[in-house]
């Protein structure tokens, strides 16, 4: 209960959903924010909603207002019933996107995709070579499985958005996993990087900790590639690295304090975006696993009104964030420091040291 104002929830819409079909996959990614141990496989296969029940939550969230359709797992295409399951959602409307890390596309596969082609296809790539596939995601073969799957789905008319996620033993291959998606994809695309890799959640195995860059070696990555974009947009000979300068709005902090006012997490999780989990879970992100209401055992209509009623209120943030000045440019969001701390208003080294390292470049 507010005590000095009453804050009114707006209107919430479900326009953007995200079907997240398993956590399983192929790959062993040191990095993955969900990946279970190959042990739990049979037992989460078991919760796993079945074709039939994944058409029926399509048909609820189309009528609940869902445009936007995401589907993602883990890996979706380790189902067996995937191309089941993306016939049946495709045929009801939605803007669809596929994430897949393009190791397991099959002729079956292909013969859907063809047939349903994505309006958008996210790839996700981890190195330019065997080896660091295998120091990555713990597989030499799936380098080459990933670069013919490439090419497969780039036979669709289907915008392809390849994307990586940085740590130790790919931090230098970044500029070689550009070039390949420049030379050998002969794509025009940036290849877009997680921003801060957080720690596994929702019972994932993976030590991220022990293979995520420093802050310091996030941040330089993180500059150093926008440089090199605006290089790449004016022309080698007419960029000037000393003029170029990175600056904040003056009013982040109030726009930033004034969005959270009106937003449960200050951002679109549970707003108009959501989750629903391999078992049938309805989530407002899917990071943020602490928040859930029942969308297959309630029905979606009911499990997204009631998802604000069991969202805690942030209240207490630790006081080292609530004294420091750089709060306004800070990189953590109620996601991440419950996801690094297990706390929501928790404070998290590994995210205060990168703000500080950001900090460092905007001065």
């Amino acid at each position: 209960m507010e005590t000095n104002e009453q804050i009114r929830m707006p209107r919430r819409t479900p326009v953007e959903g995200t079907f997240e079909l398993t956590v399983r996959c192929n790959l062993h990614c040191g990095m993955c924010l969900f990946r279970h141990a190959d042990s739990e496989n049979e037992t989460l296969r078991k919760k796993e909603l079945t074709a039939s029940q994944w058409t029926d939550m399509g048909r609820q969230a189309t009528e609940a207002g869902t445009l936007h359709l995401l589907i993602t797992g883990g890996e979706p295409m380790i189902r067996s019933d995937f191309c089941e399951i993306w016939e049946s959602l495709y045929g009801m409307g939605f803007l669809m996107q596929l994430y897949t890390n393009a190791t397991l596309v099959t002729p079956q596969i292909m013969e859907t995709l063809t047939k349903c082609p994505p309006h958008q296809i996210g790839i996700t790539i981890y190195g330019a070579s065997e080896e660091i596939y295998e120091k990555v995601c713990g597989s030499r073969k799936a380098f080459n499985r990933m670069k013919e799957g490439v090419k497969q789905l780039q036979k669709l008319p289907s915008i392809m958005d390849f994307r990586t996620t940085i740590i130790r033993d790919n931090y230098a291959d970044i500029e070689n996993m550009e070039r390949m998606v420049r030379e050998e994809f002969h794509s025009d695309h940036i290849l877009t990087q997680t921003q801060m890799v957080m720690k596994a959640v929702r019972g994932g195995c993976a030590d991220v900790a022990g293979c995520r860059l420093s802050p310091k070696q996030n941040v330089e990555l993180y500059f150093r590639r926008n440089m090199n974009k605006m290089r790449d947009l004016v022309g080698a000979e007419r960029f000037d690295p000393e003029c170029v300068r990175f600056r904040i709005d003056p009013d982040a902090a109030e726009k930033k304090s004034e969005k959270s006012k009106v937003t449960l997490f200050g951002c679109h999780a549970g707003m108009s975006a959501y989750t629903i989990t391999y078992e049938g879970k309805l989530l407002g992100c899917q990071i943020f696993g602490q928040f859930c209401t029942d969308a297959l055992a309630d029905g979606f209509q009911k499990a997204w009104a009631q998802y604000p009623c069991i969202v805690e209120r942030i209240t207490d943030i630790d006081p080292k964030c609530q004294e420091c000045p750089d709060a306004y440019a800070c990189w953590s969001c109620p996601a991440s420091r419950y996801a690094e701390t297990g706390d929501l208003s928790g404070w998290s080294d590994y995210v205060c040291q990168t703000t500080k390292e950001y900090m460092k470049y905007i001065e």
